[in-house]
């Protein structure tokens, strides 16, 4: 009971991370990450709020996640399909009286900064705690597992074509999105790697 309460309130501590950060790169205006800017564009060519729309992709991946790796499943993909995008709604709603878009380049750029470490950040903690991946995740690594293609050209490959369809679609592209596009999944990486170091020296 002990360990699922600790498993719980990591995927929660994620969910604020990935709130915290995308909800910087919409309000920034720089741009979002590559997920975030396809539902972006889901939003604007549907109408959704962003935290429906949010869902739906997440609903789509899932299902394939079920399909092709189950095994990389588990609380956190549940969650995380199911109420990541209104973390986000909630932490814009907490943004936007401070007109982020308003302030100096520097300033935006730096916040936008911190938000790719948090996204980055929460990415890794699913995945090496094993709290279960999100769902792109769960596929990428189990195509990687299969073929060993390296997870970080995967997800920068999947990143490059979220980003062609969400900008297609009407969400907000800019340099933050391309900064997003080639750090994430390096990033990521790297923080697995220290999570994992962590886990080693407290075990």
């Amino acid at each position: 009971m002990k360990s699922w309460g600790k498993k719980a309130g990591l995927v929660f501590l994620a969910m604020h991370l990935v709130g915290i950060g995308v909800a910087l790169f919409l309000e920034t205006g720089l741009g979002s990450d590559s997920i975030g800017l396809l539902c972006d564009g889901i939003r604007h060519a549907t109408g959704l709020q962003f935290g429906h729309a949010s869902l739906l992709y997440n609903l789509v991946v899932i299902l394939l996640a079920l399909l092709a790796a189950r095994t990389n499943m588990g609380l956190g993909t549940v969650i995380y399909a199911l109420f990541s995008g209104y973390f986000i709604d909630f932490y814009s709603y907490l943004l936007a009286p401070l007109h982020l878009a308003e302030a100096a380049f520097g300033v935006r750029f730096a916040l936008f900064a911190v938000g790719q470490c948090c996204l980055s950040l929460a990415l890794a903690l699913l995945i090496q705690m094993r709290l279960g991946m999100n769902a792109l995740d769960a596929v990428l690594y189990r195509v990687n597992q299969a073929i060993r293609v390296p997870y970080a050209a995967m997800r920068t490959a999947i990143d490059l074509s979220y980003v062609v369809i969400g900008t297609l679609l009407g969400g907000t592209f800019g340099v933050g999105t391309v900064c997003s596009v080639l750090l994430t999944g390096t990033m990521v990486s790297f923080f697995t790697r220290q999570l994992s170091v962590v886990s080693v020296q407290t075990a």
